[in-house]
């Protein structure tokens, strides 16, 4: 029987027999494939004395990671881990500062390429739809080629496509190049949480996790923080200056100091190393060694396929991923609406009569909740660890869920305290402190419903989360467009009162998942292989 060390590392050795787990074309991990009798499962030492044993032997050879392996990205020291895991996350954050800004110098466009504000909210929507695009082509990319190649290439781009905004002559520029920009800075969104998944196994992942689904849910209102006094004081412009100089920095330590991740990828360059080695030394076995994935492993082609058609499968007939995405898309739509309802809220004419500066300091709120829900989130996996501890180790992806049905209630309670807290004779700080308690709850929410999907899917994740992921951009993208018209036509207490009464429609999400999820399950025949699988094997 295999240790538990084996099963972490998806292999299983038997004495001529070969049960290797590839990673595939859904999730940088493993699953099980038994090969011939005749062919070996090795680590580079192995396979090295195996054909030195043998100089003439052309045994095929895979090639694997061993126990302690130093290339395996889950060996590596834990403060090379933590420093990829938070600057993975940063990336999130500084491609949601590009996305958001552009609303603090919204009303300085208008007036200088007589449009109107519908025009300059595009621009906004149009980034945001490029969060949508970007990571269902660039996915087959980041596994054909890897990771880092897809974060340096796209994040150049990202970086490049501000200069033209910065200059542009006329509205169309910044139209184009805004989509642009965010089909390329959806590559973190694409690749964040695989490299998570390189580097830590699953108990050890909440923490990253958390830090993860704090730079998803702080990097959307941080941009108005950030860039609101820059389009006050510089102009415009300067707000994509600014933002140019981030990403270009961003840019070289990316890549100097990010290093490849995805297991396949390494194993590719390992088994080359490897192979040139044997020649070195004459030996046979160079022509029949390959990585163990080498069978698994499918063309660009195959790839393009599977992204762009079983996110879709999985969003309309596994009902997890439906009620995700919607729950999802719904909380994203939120977020960047208010980037068009908290300048009538909070700016002048029926609002508190904020400057631009003051009016980007209104979403500290939103930054602040979501940072205090991350301070509580250890309890939230202490619980989901006793929960596997209960089960000897096996999965309770509805552990996952536990604190969601909290977050669940402070939505609503936040839309309604937010909307009767709008108006200007009520001081300022009253609905600021909803805002933050929204942001709690959309942090909370968000994280668990991205490890539950994961914990339920497993190697099918990718395809469960590329739907959900899906809806939410295309959903934030629309939110903003009608932002405006519907807090003008329904008064600001009316318009978030009407979000309030919505979100109590899904506040029952959390909880059915929470109780009645492991039926569920049990009902996909995507999630069901997994059912009760220890937490040590192939996720």
């Amino acid at each position: 029987m295999a240790s538990n060390k084996e099963k972490q590392l998806g292999l299983s050795h038997g004495r001529d027999m070969l049960q290797i787990s590839p990673i595939s074309s859904d999730k940088c991990d493993v699953e099980h494939l038994s090969k011939p009798d005749s062919k070996l499962a090795l680590s580079e030492e192995e396979a090295l004395a195996q054909s030195r044993a043998d100089p003439e032997g052309m045994l095929p050879i895979y090639l694997t990671f061993a126990p302690d392996d130093r290339d395996n990205p889950r060996n590596w020291a834990k403060w090379r881990k933590w420093y990829i895991t938070c600057f993975a996350s940063m990336l999130n954050v500084v491609t949601c500062l590009c996305a958001g800004s552009i609303s603090s110098g919204a009303m300085e466009i208008q007036k200088e390429f007589h449009v109107s504000a519908e025009i300059t909210t595009l621009a906004l929507s149009l980034y945001v739809l490029g969060f949508a695009v970007g990571p269902v082509l660039l996915a087959p990319l980041s596994e054909y080629f890897g990771r880092q190649p897809v974060y340096v290439v796209s994040w150049f781009i990202l970086f490049i496509f501000q200069l033209p905004i910065a200059l542009a002559p006329n509205i169309g520029t910044i139209l184009v190049c805004r989509f642009i920009g965010g089909f390329a800075g959806g590559a973190p969104l694409t690749n964040t949480g695989g490299t998570i998944s390189d580097l830590w196994r699953r108990n050890d992942s909440g923490g990253p996790m958390a830090v993860y689904g704090l730079s998803s849910t702080l990097g959307p209102p941080l941009a108005l923080v950030t860039s609101g006094y820059i389009g006050l004081n510089l102009g415009w412009r300067w707000i994509f200056w600014v933002l140019m100089a981030i990403t270009g920095a961003v840019w070289v330590l990316l890549v100097f100091t990010i290093p490849e991740t995805r297991h396949t990828i390494i194993l590719q360059r390992k088994t080359k190393r490897v192979r040139k080695a044997m020649r070195k030394e004459g030996l046979k076995a160079a022509a029949s060694i390959t990585d163990a994935n080498a069978d698994e492993r499918k063309g660009l082609h195959q790839l393009f396929a599977i992204t762009l058609t079983r996110p879709f499968h999985f969003l309309f007939t596994e009902p997890i991923t439906f009620f995700a995405a919607i729950y999802n898309g719904f909380l994203y739509g939120l977020v960047y609406l208010f980037n068009e309802a908290f300048p009538l809220v909070f700016g002048p004419g029926k609002g508190h009569g904020f400057n631009g500066g003051e009016q980007g300091l209104s979403f500290l709120g939103l930054c602040v909740g979501p940072i205090i829900a991350f301070l509580f989130y250890p309890l939230q996996e202490r619980y989901y660890l006793r929960r596997v501890a209960e089960h000897e180790g096996k999965g309770v992806p509805e552990a996952r869920m536990w604190m969601a049905r909290l977050g669940a209630i402070f939505i609503p309670v936040s839309l309604f305290w937010f909307g009767w807290t709008s108006y200007p004779s009520v001081h300022w700080i009253v609905p600021i402190i909803a805002s933050a308690m929204f942001g709690a709850g959309i942090y909370v929410i968000i994280l668990s419903i991205l490890n539950y999907v994961v914990d339920s899917y497993q190697t099918y994740s990718a395809s469960a989360l590329a739907g959900v992921i899906l809806v939410r951009n295309i959903v934030g993208a629309g939110f903003p467009l009608f932002a405006a018209q519907m807090y003008s036509k329904l008064d600001y207490e009316w318009a978030s009162s009407l979000l309030a009464f919505i979100a109590i429609l899904l506040v029952p999400i959390p909880f059915i998942f929470f109780y009645r999820g492991e039926i569920i399950r049990l009902r996909s025949p995507w999630a069901r292989e997994h059912f009760n699988q220890d937490e040590d094997s192939p996720h």
